[in-house]
């Protein structure tokens, strides 16, 4: 399996990028286009915490 970089919440719609396998997810835009508040990356742990439900994009 391929390592996917383009993430999608299938909730609110917000675009992440994940640029290196099994490391920090990193917000891109929100689901309306703007920037996100903050462009820190994340673990997958912190996002699950707080009901990020992340999908590939395509």
């Amino acid at each position: 399996m391929t390592h996917v970089r383009d993430l999608i919440d299938i909730r609110s719609g917000d675009e992440f990028d994940q640029p290196v396998p099994f490391g920090l997810v990193y917000p891109m835009r929100n689901a309306d286009g703007s920037a996100p508040p903050s462009q820190r990356g994340r673990t997958w742990e912190h996002l699950t915490a707080a009901g990020r439900v992340l999908r590939p994009a395509r």
